[in-house]
């Protein structure tokens, strides 16, 4: 079997709105409905080929089909999960995905009045073709080519205010719409700079070194990284620190904790990191653990004036 990614989707009706997409982004994805699955995993297993990653519609998982992605697991231990959806449907449930270690899922935008909706599947289509690349998201990926990004290097939580004014002042544009993009913008810069100078440091037994809000200077080995970019229709920013403190199972409880149940997750970064991906419409984090974190995503112009429900996440490692 020649192929190297499996999509695996419910039904023909799945089947009609996934197929265009991933036309566009490789040859090397087979959409296989779940009544084939069987034979198919069958057939890998006698073959000895494990696929390095499975895209699987919410329309089958977590719901219809709960258990799959541990019975694949069971046969490919190996093999990484992707969760695609269409904003048309309801939000699954992220406990299964805690539970199963399922790390990313992708938003793909119905038509509507208000989004460019080519352009919005151009960003699905890069999102998981990173992931079968095995590369990170970074923020160029969310703006139009050739837009300029910015990149400082923070030595003192005194920074905080300056580089908020810096982002205000790059997001260009009159009117309720930009105002409430700087507003957004703003809050998740300072989200972003908490988190990275009083969250991820730690000791050893878990204890923060640093209160949050204290003056502190920040050592040139932590190499705190603030990045951001406008394009005109969309922010994209992203905080880099050097403490690899954060862990995928963290994010993944602190989302289903505060989205599924409603409540506030309050262990370090918890609070932090859910609010950063309540306000961004997608979220990237890539880790390396004892080594940086990277935390960014993108906020659209045209959902400024609200909180995106239906979004996405890729949590990566290496």
């Amino acid at each position: 079997m020649k192929r190297s990614v499996l999509t695996i989707i419910k039904d023909d009706v799945d089947l009609a709105q996934w197929l265009p997409y991933f036309n566009k982004i490789s040859d090397s994805i087979q959409l296989l409905r779940i009544e084939d699955l069987s034979d198919t995993m069958s057939n890998l297993q006698k073959k000895e080929i494990a696929p390095p990653l499975f895209i699987i519609s919410t329309r089958l998982y977590p719901e219809y089909a709960p258990h799959l992605i541990e019975e694949i697991r069971e046969r490919l231990p190996t093999s990484e999960f992707l969760l695609i959806a269409s904003n048309s449907d309801a939000f699954p449930s992220l406990l299964p995905l805690v539970r199963d270690n399922v790390r990313h899922l992708v938003i793909n935008p119905e038509s509507t009045h208000l989004m460019n909706v080519d352009r919005e599947s151009a960003q699905f289509c890069t999102a998981v073709t990173k992931l079968i690349e095995g590369n990170p998201l970074k923020i160029s990926d969310y703006l139009k080519a050739g837009t300029e990004t910015y990149e400082f290097r923070v030595f003192s939580s005194e920074q905080k205010e300056e580089l908020i004014a810096g982002l205000e002042e790059l997001i260009s544009g009159n009117g309720p719409d930009f105002d409430l993009l700087r507003q957004k913008g703003a809050l998740l810069v300072d989200e972003m700079f908490e988190n990275a100078l009083y969250g991820a440091p730690h000791e050893e037994n878990g204890a923060s070194i640093y209160t949050r809000g204290q003056l502190r200077h920040v050592d040139p080995w932590e190499n705190i990284i603030l990045r951001y970019g406008f394009d005109g229709e969309c922010i994209a920013m992203e905080m880099e620190d050097g403490w690899g403190t954060l862990s995928p199972g963290a994010v993944l409880e602190c989302f289903a904790t505060n989205h599924d149940r409603h409540e506030i997750c309050e262990e370090i970064g918890g609070r932090g990191i859910f609010i950063i991906w309540r306000f961004l419409d997608h979220l990237h984090v890539h880790i390396e653990p004892g080594r940086l974190t990277v935390v960014g995503g993108q906020v659209k112009l045209v959902t400024a004036e609200n909180l995106v429900d239906n979004k996405g996440f890729h949590i990566t490692t290496s």
